[in-house]
């Protein structure tokens, strides 16, 4: 089980996937090549995830998700990753169970967040 903020989903993820920002680049010459280094940017990490909630569950999550309200994620090892951006990527629902949602998607650890209103 892991946590948004304090809502649980209902058991361990279906699938996590880290996803590291390392500015390393590989740039074809004409008869070489060169590499770019700009450095590991731990700022834009990218964790998605996979995770069964309950429709109880998934409605205080989508309030998080549209009001671009910042989370803390509890991964199962009990560690801590605060400040992040949830971006909901797919629902779909259980056929046997409709009052539970599969949700995927991302958690973002950009350092600074901005919004537009247009």
């Amino acid at each position: 089980m892991i946590y948004i903020n304090d809502i649980p989903s209902f058991r361990k993820p279906e699938s996590e996937v880290w996803i590291v920002d390392d500015r390393l680049e590989r740039i074809e010459l004409i008869g070489t090549v060169a590499i770019q280094d700009m450095g590991r940017a731990i700022s834009g990490d990218v964790i998605k995830l996979k995770c069964l909630f309950t429709r109880e569950n998934y409605d205080l999550l989508e309030q998080l998700w549209l009001s671009r309200t910042p989370v803390n994620y509890t991964d199962e090892a009990g560690d801590v990753w605060q400040n992040m951006t949830i971006k909901v990527t797919e629902l779909e629902r259980d056929r046997n169970f409709p009052n539970y949602i599969f949700v995927t998607f991302e958690l973002w650890r950009a350092s600074l967040t901005w919004q537009t209103n247009l």
